[in-house]
C-alpha cells in the first residue's frame, strides 16, 4: 500500500505510520484503528448529521446487510422485467402474504374474546403487529409496495429515450483513460460492495484503485467482493467530506448513488476537486427525476428512491469552480450521470 497518498485528517499531514491493528500520524500523533485491515481515517465527532443517520440506520443496519437484494428491490419499477422477474416475484409473494393475513386479522377479530385466545389467534396478531412496527418503521417500503405496479406501468407508457446512454457515457468517460502508459490513480468514493466500479468498464483501466465508505458493514462486503474476483484495491473507512487524501492524487474520482444524500454536498463535492490531478475526471450518479415525470412518478421518487436525500436533483450549483466541462445526463427516468474535469 502507498502511504504517501494519505493524510492526516487532524492536521493534514501525511506523514502516517500503518499497521494491521491501528494508523498513526507521526506529526500530531493521532491513532486511527483498523477494521479487518482498513482504517478508520475520521473523526466521529466531526461527521454530519445525517451521513451519521444513514449510516447507522441504513447501511450499517437491515439495507447494508442485505444490500445486493434490498437496492435492486427499491428500484424495481425502474428495472427492466427482464432483468427484474425475481424481484417482481418476491413482490406479489409479499403482497399476497400481507393481503392473507389483513384478511385473516379481520376475521379472526369479528370473532375473538381477548380473554381466552389461542395460540393460533395470538400469533396471527403478534405477526400483524410486527409487520404493522417494520412498515412504519421503513415507510419507504410501504410506498414501494403501494406504488411499484403502477409507476411501472406509467413508465411503461412514456417510453423515456436518453440522449446519451448510461453505457454511452460511461464510453465516453472512459476513451481518454484506455490508452494511457502511465499507472492511473482511480478513487471510488462510497463504494459500498464495489459493484458500480466494477461494473462499467474502470476496471479495465491501468490503475491503482482506492475504494471509501464511511460504512463498515458496506466496505466489508466490498473488500470481500474484490478479493473473491482478485482485483487488488486499497480500502479506507473515511468521510466523504473530509477526504483522507493529499490534493492532487487521483486521475478519476467516482461517486455511484451518495451525493444526494451527504449532509454537505458542497463540502463532498469540493474535496472531490481537491484530490483530483488538474485534468483528472470528476463523475458522480444520482437520483433525479426526468422532465415529465407522473404524478405516481413524483410520489415514487420522493418516498421511496430519493426519500433519504438531502437534495433530489444534481447539485449544479455546488459544483466548485475548479471544475469544468460540467456536464449532465439524463441517462434513466430517475437517474442523472455528472461529468466534470479539474481545471
Amino acid at each position: 500500500m502507498d502511504l504517501s497518498k494519505y493524510q492526516c485528517v487532524i492536521c493534514q499531514q501525511s506523514s502516517l505510520h500503518a499497521d494491521s491493528n491501528f494508523w498513526k500520524c507521526n506529526s500530531c500523533g493521532h491513532q486511527y484503528p483498523c477494521v479487518n485491515g482498513i482504517p478508520r481515517l475520521y473523526v466521529e465527532s466531526r461527521l454530519g448529521q445525517h451521513d451519521k443517520k444513514l449510516r447507522d440506520y441504513l447501511y450499517d443496519g437491515f439495507l447494508g446487510s442485505y444490500y445486493q437484494q434490498t437496492m435492486p428491490f427499491l428500484s424495481l419499477p425502474v428495472r427492466p422485467v427482464r432483468a427484474s422477474w425475481r424481484g417482481w416475484l418476491v413482490y406479489w409473494l409479499i403482497v399476497a402474504a400481507l393481503g392473507s393475513l389483513g384478511i385473516l386479522l379481520v376475521t379472526l377479530s369479528s370473532r375473538v374474546n381477548l380473554r381466552n385466545l389461542t395460540v393460533v389467534q395470538l400469533s396471527v396478531l403478534l405477526l400483524s403487529i410486527a409487520v404493522l412496527f417494520v412498515l412504519f418503521r421503513h415507510r419507504y417500503l410501504s410506498y414501494l409496495l403501494l406504488l411499484a405496479l403502477p409507476v411501472k406501468i406509467s413508465i411503461l407508457c412514456k417510453r423515456f429515450r436518453p440522449v446519451q446512454s448510461f453505457a454511452e457515457v460511461h464510453a465516453e468517460a472512459l476513451q481518454p483513460f484506455l490508452q494511457s502508459k502511465k499507472k492511473l490513480q482511480v478513487l471510488d468514493i462510497s463504494t459500498g460492495t464495489c459493484n458500480s466500479l466494477y461494473r462499467h468498464g474502470w476496471m479495465q483501466l491501468n490503475a491503482d484503485y482506492t475504494g471509501l465508505d464511511l460504512s463498515e458493514t458496506m466496505l466489508l462486503q466490498g473488500q470481500e467482493f474484490m478479493n473473491e474476483n482478485q482485483a487488488p484495491m486499497d480500502f479506507v473507512l473515511a468521510d466523504a467530506s473530509q477526504l483522507p487524501f493529499v490534493p492532487e492524487t487521483f486521475d478519476i474520482v467516482l461517486n455511484y448513488g451518495a451525493i444526494n444524500g451527504f449532509t454537505d454536498p458542497k463540502r463532498a463535492l469540493e474535496e472531490m476537486a481537491r484530490v483530483a490531478k488538474k485534468g483528472g475526471l470528476v463523475f458522480f450518479l444520482d437520483e433525479q427525476l426526468y422532465q415529465g415525470a407522473s404524478f405516481v412518478e413524483r410520489l415514487y421518487f420522493r418516498k421511496v428512491l430519493s426519500s433519504h436525500n438531502t437534495i433530489h436533483r444534481c447539485p449544479v450549483e455546488s459544483i466548485p469552480a475548479s471544475l469544468g466541462n460540467i456536464r449532465v445526463h439524463q441517462v434513466y427516468e430517475f437517474y442523472y450521470i455528472c461529468t466534470c474535469h479539474k481545471l
